[in-house]
């Protein structure tokens, strides 16, 4: 009788390990996932910056250069 319990016991240890694998493998997918699309929103958003930074020393550049100078011609 003690060896079918120690079987069952294993076996039920066994079954418990699985679902908690299962359920781990699960949570790591998931995560994985939203890394990715937090990954991918950040370097959108860092793009997004450098774009605008860059747009803005454009145009701080054309207007410098379209403003007259002080004491230049008239």
């Amino acid at each position: 009788m003690a060896k079918w319990l120690e079987i069952f016991s294993a076996q039920k240890q066994l079954w418990q390990q699985r679902q908690e694998i299962a359920q781990l493998r699960s949570e790591l997918a998931k995560l994985r996932a939203q890394n990715d699309s937090m990954r991918e929103g950040m370097r959108r958003c860092v793009t997004c910056e450098y774009r605008i930074d860059y747009k803005q020393r454009q145009e701080a550049q054309l207007q410098s250069a379209a403003t007259p100078r002080a004491g230049g011609e008239p």
